[in-house]
């Protein structure tokens, strides 16, 4: 019988016969399947690839209408003999072209990128780019990383020869032991493992935690990385809201009533996307419902460090007793986001397996930028960078609020987060968020739309602009560019102009409860 490697992608919107149909059509019109071929009987090959005999019959029936194959009596099934067909890709000596599509597996069948990030065409900088995972380019150090990669490469240069450790280099983790005091956190440099960036915690700890069926909480709305990482681990997602004290806690023990989840995701000292901290009394409810259900929790602390008013807040890995909490943290966001270099504080038992699967994957860590990231913890220019970026942020954000609230119409609607890089912002409702999107990058204004940061496809008509990247001149130009957009689009609304935003706080249309203040 001929083989297919076909497998139904349960997760998928399209039923089983209409993907089969659609790997059989490839597979034809590339001519891997050439005019006359015999297809498997329906039984057989639903025996063979565990599926019902009607979706066989189903996914035949619809090639049999496009004229694809043809069937006869007694005789089974032909591809058609007199079907002309242009191959997919530039054919081969062979004359047949390969249909890689085909051979994916189901995981990378998952990967994608969110509906509402739109990456920069090549060689169009937009003006107002408020993306954003981005820093201010004019506030790097360069001439300090310059010092240190030179002096690291003078004292350790003949590190260089040998095979990195996969926890990553010791004096660097030894000085992370150092830095994470501040976020109330003691470790020791066993129990933290270097990885490429806070994506890649995340991606490691779906692939050695998360079976495929499993379930995992994320914050709605929440970083769209890490549901595309667990998706591609082939979990079941699940979102429990967000408040003005964050994680609400209460969704979540109702969630866990009902179900057996095995991770719970969060961002608690700046939530992304909306920058909001959570509570100390949300922080001690998600604890004890780890402790009674026995859930492991993943905290990302991406900018618990870019903290703009009010007290500091510890981290949430500072009150885990019974050792349930995975932190992982980032330079990204304090330096530049291609200093690929993160860390995870986990149980050193989760953490060999960690390590583990890191090797296997790349190897582990690049020692370079690890050898000039300890020279600037060890000289304290780490610290005094960040002192300078957090002035810088603060006035950003200080400039984006101001603008919000002078140029966009009434019924606008934002975040004021203490952290982070982000400002959340509403539409008024009825306007079409998905119009004010095309009509802002045509207009050279681009940011991220909120349906990338929920799972369920909900949230067109949120915003997620980022301060840190654009001097403040150009903050408030763009601003008023988008508020411009967004007032032409109210006008069919009924909405009248107005230099105010809505502050009842009420969630409307998937938005965070979060007024302005």
């Amino acid at each position: 019988m001929l083989e297919l490697g076909f497998r139904v992608d349960r997760s998928a919107g399209e039923p089983a016969y209409r993907q089969l149909a659609i790997y059989l059509r490839e597979l034809i019109d590339a001519q891997r399947l050439p005019p006359g071929t015999k297809l498997p009987a329906t039984r057989e090959l639903a025996c063979a690839l565990g599926l019902a005999r009607v979706t066989i019959v189903a996914a035949y029936e619809a090639l049999a209408r496009e004229g694809r194959i043809t069937s006869q009596v007694g005789r089974g099934s032909f591809v058609s003999a007199a079907l002309r067909t242009g191959p997919a890709v530039k054919p081969v000596a062979s004359g047949r072209a390969f249909v890689w599509p085909s051979l994916f597996a189901l995981r990378s069948r998952l990967l994608a990128i969110p509906a509402g990030i739109v990456p920069r065409a090549p060689g169009r900088e937009p003006r107002y780019d408020f993306l954003g995972g981005q820093v201010d380019g004019a506030s790097l150090p360069l001439a300090e990383l310059r010092r240190a990669l030179a002096l690291a490469v003078r004292r350790h240069g003949r590190e260089l020869a040998k095979h990195p450790d996969a926890f990553g280099w010791r004096p660097l983790r030894r000085e992370i032991a150092r830095l994470l005091v501040a976020r109330g956190i003691e470790c020791e440099p066993e129990e933290i493992a270097v990885v490429s960036g806070a994506q890649q915690a995340i991606d490691l700890l779906a692939r050695v935690l998360v079976d495929p069926g499993d379930t995992v909480v994320i914050e709605q709305p929440g970083y769209f990385g890490a549901a595309l990482a667990f998706c591609a681990a082939q979990a079941n997602l699940v979102g429990v809201g967000v408040d003005e004290q964050g994680l609400r806690t209460s969704e979540l023990e109702r969630v866990l009533r009902a179900r057996r989840v095995k991770l719970v995701y969060t961002t608690p000292a700046a939530q992304n996307p909306t920058g909001v901290v959570m509570s100390d009394s949300r922080r001690a409810e998600l604890l004890a419902l780890a402790d009674e259900h026995q859930l492991p929790i993943l905290e990302d602390d991406y900018a618990g460090e870019l903290r703009y008013r009010g007290h500091a807040v510890g981290a949430l890995k500072a009150l885990d007793r019974a050792g349930q909490v995975i932190y992982a943290g980032t330079f990204a966001k304090l330096l530049f986001p291609s200093l690929r270099i993160g860390f995870v504080v986990a149980p050193r038992p989760l953490l060999r397996t960690l390590v583990l699967a890191h090797w296997n994957a790349d190897g582990g860590p690049a020692l370079l930028p690890q050898l000039a990231l300890t020279t600037m913890l060890r000289s304290g220019e780490l610290e005094r960078h960040l002192r300078r970026v957090r002035k810088l942020y603060s006035a950003r954000l200080i400039a984006m609020l101001e603008a919000l609230r002078t140029s966009m119409p009434a019924g606008t609607r934002w975040t004021e987060p203490a952290a982070g890089h982000t400002v959340w912002v509403t539409l008024p409702d009825g306007v079409d968020g998905a119009l004010v999107y095309q009509d802002a990058m045509a207009d050279g204004v681009l940011y991220a739309r909120g349906d990338a940061f929920t799972i369920d496809g909900q949230g067109v008509s949120q915003l997620d602009l980022s301060f840190a990247r654009l001097p403040e001149a150009t903050i408030v130009e763009g601003i008023e560019r988008l508020a411009a957009i967004v007032r032409r689009h109210a006008r069919g609304t009924g909405l009248r102009r107005g230099a105010r935003a809505t502050r009842d706080g009420a969630k409307r249309g998937g938005a965070l409860d979060v007024a302005n203040r």
